[in-house]
């Protein structure tokens, strides 16, 4: 069925217009027979990022990036699929009611041969702090799945119990490493100005990807980068940045926010990318290098996580900078009030222990923080993630 929806998708591509709603599920035309494959091959060959930005341009939509707070999990998890992708020891010590333990690299089948995606309102993915579990929603989205999500700071969001990794993850390294209060918000090197007019990409500056059937070529790029380990798409803050003293130009880094908080505070040497709009074939996806590695950085790490998996899927070699900003200038952050604080997003919601999934009653093994009338979190969060970095 998956393999059907993919051909479907690849067919529809021939005749597409930009304006296609969102992504890969399209009906089909008509209702003949068709031999798909043959039709596939006697029409124009097209890139993924041509085939992408004709179903539906996900990436700088309104509904990027998928994310979903703890507490929406809360409410409605019951009637979700949650697939939790943490280690199985992990898992063991706590997860939440009803979640499935599966390994990243063995999602894909899990949604195609366990399960069946399409059968839940939403796909949540969970993991220690939202950091892994962002580019597996990423890759899922571009490999066919238009309902999956990321649950934003994973299980250190969910109960204070696993928090240690978020409270550690955030802070103010590498302060030396950043260039602040930028007053002349001038065109950016390579920019498009703001004139309407978009210009024709030249599709030779994308990565080279094999001649392959796009249905076939979606389908291995997707299990090949849910099979890699964590360095070759996510990259710590102590990884990235020695590299950059050692050599300037070890990434093409890319912060993707919006132009005032780049002029505000960036990484030395980062060029600022507008979220929902420039990683867009008819905007400056083409200016990305496909010889260079990639680091993308945003708030907290999630919308990059989101974004790394779209450009690696295109055959970049991209990396997530783990927490983003929040990493290496938490409290200048905080001072714009652009962040809360990080003791503000972690809760005491109820889990449950054991290696197999239940559910059952859920039992809280900590107590779960009363809700306080004076504070409108969901209003202030969902706020938040609209920003274009979550």
């Amino acid at each position: 069925m998956k393999k059907i929806i993919l051909l479907i998708l690849i067919i529809s591509s021939l005749n597409a217009c930009k304006n296609k709603p969102h992504l890969f599920f399209s009906k089909p035309v008509g209702k003949k027979d068709v031999n798909f494959e043959n039709l596939i091959r006697s029409g124009q060959p097209q890139t993924l990022a041509e085939i992408y930005f004709e179903h539906g341009n996900f990436i700088n939509t309104k509904q990027f990036p998928p994310i979903v707070w703890a507490q929406d999990v809360l409410e409605h998890g019951k009637d979700w699929l949650l697939i939790d992708i943490r280690k199985p020891d992990a898992y063991e010590a706590g997860h939440i009611n009803g979640a499935y333990n599966v390994p990243k690299d063995k999602v894909l089948d899990f949604l195609t041969k366990t399960k069946r995606a399409a059968a839940y309102p939403k796909v949540v993915f969970i993991c220690y702090s939202g950091q892994m579990a962002s580019y597996v929603a990423g890759v899922t989205r571009y490999a066919g799945f238009d309902n999956t999500y990321v649950m934003l700071y994973g299980m250190a969001g969910w109960n204070s119990r696993f928090s240690d990794i978020l409270k550690k993850g955030f802070g103010d390294r590498y302060p030396e490493m950043l260039v602040k209060d930028t007053d002349n918000p001038g065109t950016i090197t390579g920019q498009l100005e703001e004139t309407g007019v978009h210009k024709s990409p030249d599709l030779s500056k994308l990565p080279k990807l094999p001649r392959k059937l796009p249905s076939i070529l979606i389908s291995e790029r997707a299990h090949q980068l849910l099979k890699q380990a964590r360095p070759e798409f996510l990259i710590k803050d102590d990884e990235y940045f020695p590299a950059l003293k050692k050599d300037p130009n070890a990434y093409y880094s890319i912060f993707y926010i919006q132009k005032p908080k780049y002029y505000a505070a960036h990484v030395k040497g980062s060029i600022q990318f507008t979220p929902r709009k420039d990683l867009s074939l008819d905007t400056r996806l083409t200016e990305i290098p496909a010889d260079k590695p990639v680091v993308i950085y945003c708030k907290t790490g999630h919308t990059s996580g989101n974004a790394t998996a779209y450009l690696d899927m295109l055959g970049y070699k991209a990396h997530s900078l783990m927490f983003g900003a929040g990493g290496f200038m938490y409290s200048f952050w905080k001072q714009k009030e652009w962040m809360s604080d990080i003791n503000n997003v972690i809760n005491d919601f109820p889990v449950v222990e054991g290696k197999q999934r239940t559910n059952n009653k859920i039992v809280a093994v900590t107590p779960k923080k009363s809700a306080a009338p004076v504070k409108p979190v969901a209003k202030r969060k969902k706020k938040e993630v609209s920003g274009g970095c979550g």
